[in-house]
Formats: structure tokens, sequence, C-alpha cells
């Protein structure tokens, strides 16, 4: 939701011009949301839009383009920054050019307008691959991307997920640099070195999960030792929280974007929507406020555990996956 800032920083590669977070993915597909109801969702997008915010994140396979779209033609705003993410299959199952030409343009059919396309994750979410087969299905799926920015298709070109290695590796060939990198951003999921990395690089982070909920935890108990909770209940959050004079989601927001990250937050509940873009303007933590939120990290989680989880979840036998 700090849409202002991304727009700033965003402005040498792509002058783009925040808020939806799509729920967790359902078991046992590990790639593709729970569907939110037409209506709900772009009554949402709507009142986001008016309440200020500028940037809508989302992705093909959450189900919710078209009701983002309905939304942002309500709104009647055309200063909002729209990013959607896209994913990779191996090789076998379709080649990554054509996978990304295919996407992009079904995302752009239903939303409208596609300010920014990410790489949604960096691995091949239908099987287990070598990582040579799967550098060079990002390379070829990079390279599209890019030639998608030179035919004026999408403003610019992003990461989610990636790590520091993973991200340089894009970095190293790409001549079209991704501006932002999504990755989980809360008090218990607080990357420091990843943000810190991607701030040395250009890159600018948007968190997702900033109220702490991890997908993996709710959908795939099994394959991580962390609890899937959100942190809205903390002790430490909510007395931060009443010192601030604000909620607690407003206090995670304010946090996350303390640390540099444009948080984007989900809500279907347009009046939560509207009190959250409020911290933009209304919530600030001082630095002792800041730190005793640091102090919740988990050492287990940050995006190399999710990584792994997720491959381990690709190559379990009851995998399930959505080719489209």
């Amino acid at each position: 939701i700090a849409g202002k800032e991304i727009k700033k920083t965003m402005a040498d590669d792509a002058a783009p011009k925040v808020e939806e977070e799509p729920e967790a993915p359902a078991e046992p597909n590990a790639d593709s949301a729970d569907e939110p109801p037409h209506e709900a969702m772009a009554s949402a997008v709507d009142a986001a839009v008016r309440s200020g915010v500028l940037m809508i994140d989302t992705a093909q396979n959450y189900g919710s383009e078209a009701a983002i779209g309905d939304g942002l033609r309500r709104s009647g705003r055309d200063d909002v920054f729209v990013l959607c993410k896209v994913d990779l299959c191996t090789r076998s199952r379709e080649d990554p050019r054509r996978r990304m030409r295919r996407q992009v343009t079904e995302s752009k059919r239903k939303l409208g307008r596609l300010d920014a396309v990410a790489l949604h994750w960096p691995l091949l979410l239908d099987a287990p691959a070598s990582e040579d087969d799967a550098r060079s299905v990002r390379a070829d799926a990079w390279r599209e991307l890019e030639a998608m920015v030179d035919e004026g298709l999408v403003g610019c070109l992003g990461l989610s997920n990636f790590d520091v290695e993973l991200m340089d590796e894009i970095l190293a060939f790409a001549r079209h640099r991704p501006v932002l990198n999504e990755v989980e951003v809360n008090p218990r999921c607080f990357q420091a070195e990843l943000l810190a990395a991607c701030e040395a690089r250009g890159v600018r982070v948007v968190g997702y999960s900033p109220y702490g909920t991890c997908w993996l935890a709710k959908y795939f108990p099994s394959f991580v030792p962390w609890p899937a909770a959100s942190v809205l209940d903390d002790a430490t959050v909510a007395a931060v929280a009443a010192e601030a004079g604000c909620t607690p989601a407003q206090a995670c927001v304010a946090w996350a974007m303390a640390k540099g990250a444009a948080p984007i937050p989900k809500s279907l509940d347009p009046e939560r929507v509207r009190a959250t873009a409020r911290c933009l303007d209304d919530v600030a933590l001082t630095a002792d406020q800041v730190a005793r939120l640091d102090a919740l990290r988990d050492p287990r989680r940050g995006v190399e555990a999710s990584l792994a989880a997720h491959a381990r979840i690709i190559a379990s036998p009851d995998y399930a996956w959505d080719p489209t």
C-alpha cells in the first residue's frame, strides 16, 4: 500500500503508477488461490482505489483478474499500477516463451491494463526439475517478457519469491532489469538481508502477507515447522498498536513501510480497506516500536525456507497443479 513510493522508485524503468493480496493456495494445488466472489472483490478494489491505493497485485492463478478489472473500471481511476504474476512449468509441458505470451495476453484482457509482470516463483511448478532445466526455462521466460516490454504490452518486469542468488541470476543477463521482488514481509518473516540486497540492486521490495499468515503452514502444515497464525493477536503487536493509536493491522503495515517495503494487505471488506489505507498518512511508528516488532522474527522463516518447502510439495505424490 505504499503505491506512491513504488511509483517514485520505479519511475526510471517504466513510470508505473497498492492493495490486494490474494488468499493462500488451497490444497492440493499449491499454485492457485481460493477464488474470491466476483462482486466482493470488485467492490473491494473500487473502495481501495477510491481510498488512495495506487497498486493492485494479483496473479493469473488467483482467479481474481476479471473482478479486479471490473473494480478498476468502476473506480474511474487510470493512475493505478497493476501488477500480475505469471508462473513457470517444465519445457516438455509448455514452451516457456509461449507460456509467457499466453498468460500475459489473458491477464491483460481481463484486467484491462498491465503495468508490470513478475515471475511468481523461480520454481517449475508442474514437476521436479534439475537446476539446469529450471535456469534455462527462467531465462527463456524472462527474454519473452522483455520482448513484450519492447512491444509496449507490459510496462516493466519483476520477480516474486526470488532469493538473492536467483535474483542475481536474472540480473546477470537482463536487458530490462526487474524493478521489484515480491516476497513475504511481516514481523514473523523479517528478511533483513534480502531487503538490503534488493535495495543495493535497485530492486523494490513488495511485501505480501503483512499480517504474518503463512499459506504454506495453513495448507501444507506437514511441510514446514512454523505455525500459520497471523501476528494480529500477538501481545507485542497489540501493545505497539495501542501506543501508536492504530489497529494491529495498521501497525503491521506501518512496520513494513518503515522497513522500506511496499506491503500488500488483503481484505474483501471495503471499510477495512479504507482503514488500512489511512495508515499511509496517519500512522508512524517510533524506532523503539519498530525494533520491538523486529524481535518477533522467526528465524525458520524466509524465502529460502519457502522455496525448499515448495519444492518438497511439488515432489510429493499427492501434488496437483493446474497447467493453465
